[in-house]
């Protein structure tokens, strides 16, 4: 067993390399959803940019916001559903299965015969442990885990501000629709652009965005909230991982805050997905410091069973 003389919740390694997801016959199975995202985008991106006129400045700049939006919900999407969330390292599996003290403290999945780390889980879909797991997504055709979680946050953030982007603007134009004296010229030019079939699919698409919305709301806040506390779907409320808001999003969105609200892989998140600190190891390791600085002990603390609890 390896020691070493850094802080006891440190991580063991830094994150692998951005790696795309396997695929299996569940995910081509569910892969048609994949296209209902892209369609849903193309049911507002019609209306709102073919076929709406931009005779305003105001209007031309709503319409390149919108792209901004789209680009960076298509950009979250592609890559929550193309990276992979993550698995047992074989490396690590190898090292507790030659310990007999550490493979006694990690339970063996019966599935997979690997040792699972700490806050990893059985994904019965793609039929493998995932670090870190959260919940397997239709809509990402994805197991949500260690690499991806940022991704899928993203994705909803940014699919929420699209739907409520698309709202807010059109509401002037629907003003304009109810008022008696510009109902009239309105609708001409709305009708010579658009025709009684395009105005049916601009009606849906609003529909669609204000449902969207109300629900996207409600689950960004949760999943957001889960972020800064540390916790996931699976393990529910929990206090033992939740070391401070600042430490908690960076396991999630990576060191460098430029790149949080980016759809890019940027050196991943932090840790490694197998080592997680908590309150106690924290307390523990903080305590051990002191001492060392005040010269009542000078040791060097053992952190290679640190996935266990």
């Amino acid at each position: 067993m390896a020691a070493s003389c850094q802080p006891i919740d440190a991580q063991a390694a830094p994150p692998r390399p951005c790696a795309v997801a396997p695929c299996t016959g569940f995910r081509f199975l569910a892969s048609p959803m994949f296209v209902v995202v892209w369609c849903i985008v193309a049911i507002n991106y019609a209306p709102y940019v073919l076929w709406t006129p931009r005779d305003t400045v105001v209007r031309w700049l709503c319409v390149i916001v919108f792209h901004v939006l789209v680009a960076l919900l298509l950009g979250s999407y592609v890559m929550c559903v193309f990276t992979d969330p993550g698995t047992v390292p074989v490396e690590w599996h190898e090292a507790v299965a030659k310990d007999e003290a550490l493979a006694a403290s990690h339970r063996l999945c019966p599935k997979t015969r690997m040792y699972r780390p700490l806050r990893s889980h059985y994904c019965s879909v793609t039929r493998r442990v995932v670090l870190n797991m959260d919940h397997f997504c239709p809509w990402v055709v994805n197991t949500v885990g260690f690499y991806n979680r940022k991704f899928f946050v993203l994705f909803l953030m940014y699919t929420l501000l699209s739907c409520l982007w698309v709202i807010f603007t059109s509401v002037p134009l629907i003003f304009a629709l109810k008022d008696q004296k510009q109902y009239g010229e309105e609708l001409r030019r709305i009708g010579a652009k658009w025709g009684s079939n395009r105005l049916m699919v601009a009606m849906l698409a609003m529909l669609l965005d204000a449902a969207l919305s109300v629900m996207l709301l409600c689950f960004f806040s949760f999943h957001v909230r889960m972020v800064l506390l540390n916790e996931t779907t699976i393990e529910g409320p929990s206090s033992m991982y939740n070391i401070n808001s600042r430490a908690n999003w960076e396991q999630v969105f990576g060191t460098n805050k430029w790149l949080w609200f980016l759809p890019v892989y940027g050196g991943g998140p932090a840790g490694d997905g197998v080592h997680w600190p908590s309150r106690r190891r924290r307390q523990a390791g903080l305590q051990q410091l002191d001492e060392i600085e005040s010269g009542q002990l000078l040791t060097c603390v053992d952190t290679s069973d640190s996935s266990a609890e």
